[in-house]
């Protein structure tokens, strides 16, 4: 059910407020646990950069929540069997396909008259065991393996973000664990690399304009390459934005899928146009710029 449009024309404010409410619901239905939960995907940006006008946009937002289990914790408090009545207990329902088929990694959260998708997910370094699922219990609740997903655990920031609880039970204040601007490049690589979607390279993109200084963001990613755990994962991203941004001496970076579905999201005019390929040729000088202080840096 995970939509993700081709274009921002797709996504819209009150959702993605949905969507925030549905994660606090969901944190406060992990309890004493909710330290555990990292927020990836779509939602991230809204806390990674928030709205600065003029100079921070906000981001297009999202229709879904995206959640990195921590399950070897999870086993170590016993509580996997506990997992299912918590959601169904805080009004989490397994998503059931078209087909009839249900979800156990995939669960609904309605709200507004709006469904909510909540996304499992947990690590692995094994690429053939990416999009796999994974069971954390007996009673039908798993997570999809994702690749390189545990960054998020290791590299995270925090934020206090106040909702107002559905059904009238009052405006809370909660403290959402979301992957930092370095753990957030990686997942949003690999998710592009992987499925080729418009949206993952719209967050990707957004992020690395509106975080900060990109000598700043050149700085901190050459600082974790070099003194952090996870330099091969570090080296392998440096490779598919290359892969999907740069020149290679046979295609031009800016004629690649990267840039071109980052304008087509946001329907710079259309393909071939002056503001178009403009848009086109700034997104790749902005990934060749960052990816060559990166290696700069790293001499």
């Amino acid at each position: 059910m995970s939509t993700k449009f081709k274009s921002a024309e797709g996504y819209d404010a009150d959702l993605t407020r949905n969507c925030e409410t549905a994660l606090v619901v969901l944190l406060q239905a992990f309890g004493s646990l909710k330290d555990t939960l990292r927020l990836v995907g779509g939602l991230v940006p809204r806390y990674l950069t928030p709205e600065r006008p003029p100079e921070v946009p906000a981001h297009v937002g999202t229709t879904d929540v995206d959640i990195v289990l921590n399950v070897s914790v999870l086993a170590t408090k016993g509580t996997y069997d506990k997992l299912r009545r918590q959601l169904k207990d805080n009004g989490f329902v397994p998503y059931e396909s078209e087909q009839g088929k249900v979800s156990s990694w995939q669960w609904i959260y309605e709200l507004n008259g709006q469904p909510v998708l909540i996304e499992f997910l947990q690590n692995t370094d094994d690429p053939g065991q990416s999009g796999k699922l994974s069971t954390v219990d007996g009673e039908g609740v798993s997570a999809v393996q994702f690749l390189h997903a545990g960054v998020a655990h290791e590299w995270f920031n925090e934020c206090e973000i106040i909702v107002e609880l559905p059904g009238g039970d009052g405006v809370v204040t909660e403290i959402v664990r979301f992957a930092d601007v370095v753990a957030f490049m990686v997942l949003k690589a690999v998710a592009f690399h992987q499925r080729h979607e418009h949206k993952d390279v719209a967050d990707l993109i957004h992020v690395m304009r509106y975080w900060g200084p990109l000598d700043d963001l050149a700085g901190l990613y050459s600082q974790r390459l070099q003194h952090g755990p996870h330099e091969d994962v570090l080296k392998e991203v440096l490779l598919l934005l290359e892969k999907h941004f740069c020149d290679d001496g046979v295609v031009e970076g800016w004629r690649k899928d990267g840039p071109s579905k980052f304008a087509n999201f946001h329907q710079v005019g259309r393909p071939g146009d002056d503001d178009f390929i403009r848009e086109q040729r700034e997104v790749s000088a902005m990934v060749e710029y960052f990816i060559g202080q990166v290696r700069a840096l790293c001499v």
